[in-house]
């Protein structure tokens, strides 16, 4: 069965090669928590690589009831980055970009040599995208932060515009997001049950969270221009980031009218404010830091 499965894998036939290898039964008693994690893990990796997420999540499921005995560094470091791998399919972008992240910046040795620079800025990458993917709110906001801060940022080309752009919460132009659209996996392109993109969502939601710094109310219709959409769109849009507590602000349907921020105490207002002042100010000092040691 190995020695298939390996001609099966040389064709590039991943998930052919896992079901063959998934015959061999690793419960017999014969094998110890290292084996069957290793086993277990690599079937994971080759239904990932045929984008099977289902059958990939089942097995990485048996390694993590093994894998906390396995001795082997190198496995427990693959099982980490199959779970990211398949919180990516299942389009749980800000968890997976978490987990990439945590990746990208360990001490990550196998066989007692540190992992290379290269594949950790590819773990660095795929937590940028993830990130850029995600639903926009307070949570997604933080982890843009963190991302932005880390200076291996600024190397990503075609990520570094957008990322910096989302985290200011500043609208985005087509021309940057297109360039990000050819970057992105085949799962990550997929289409929802409102007939837009993963990208397109995340972009809608993040110009609507940009546009509640420009304004403090405006017309579905306007906004729908501005985001170029349809203002009907907009509005479910907007309703379902107030529904998640992703947005604040309120809908009057009779109007079609979209008022931004809630009603609070003017004390409170203020507090925020000044909070968003020194928010800023500290982030300017910081990029000014980030510049003279680039120098």
């Amino acid at each position: 069965r190995e020695i298939l499965s390996g001609c099966l894998i040389e064709n590039e036939e991943y998930s052919a090669a896992a079901r063959v290898l998934s015959h061999i039964n690793m419960e017999n008693g014969k094998y110890d928590d290292s084996e069957k994690a290793a086993f277990y893990v690599k079937l994971a990796e080759l239904f990932l690589d045929d984008d099977e997420t289902v059958a990939a999540d089942v097995y990485l499921n048996r390694s993590a009831q093994v894998v906390h005995n396995c001795t082997d560094e190198n496995v427990r470091i693959r099982h980490k980055v199959s779970y990211a791998r398949i919180l990516d399919s299942k389009r749980k972008f800000l968890e997976a970009s978490q987990r990439y992240y945590e990746l990208s910046t360990g001490e990550i040795r196998i066989n007692g040599e540190p992992v290379k620079e290269d594949e950790l800025m590819l773990l660095l990458n795929k937590a940028v995208t993830c990130a850029l993917l995600a639903n926009a709110g307070p949570q997604r906001t933080r982890m843009l932060g963190t991302l932005t801060k880390d200076e291996r940022s600024y190397t990503l080309s075609t990520h570094w515009s957008l990322l910096d752009k989302m985290y200011r919460e500043r609208l985005l132009s087509q021309e940057e997001v297109q360039a990000f659209e050819h970057t992105l996996e085949p799962h990550q392109k997929a289409v929802l049950a409102d007939g837009s993109t993963v990208l397109e969502r995340a972009v809608i939601e993040h110009n609507i969270l940009a546009a509640s710094k420009l304004y403090d109310n405006v017309l579905f219709e306007e906004l729908g221009k501005l985001l170029e959409i349809d203002p009907s769109k907009t509005e479910l849009v907007v309703s379902r980031m107030i529904g998640e507590n992703r947005l604040a602000g309120s809908i009057d349907q009779v109007k079609g009218l979209l008022k931004f921020g809630t009603d609070q105490d003017p004390l409170v207002a203020f507090d925020a404010s000044i909070k968003r002042v020194c928010l800023a100010v500290n982030d300017c000092w910081e990029r000014e830091e980030l510049q003279k040691l680039s120098l």
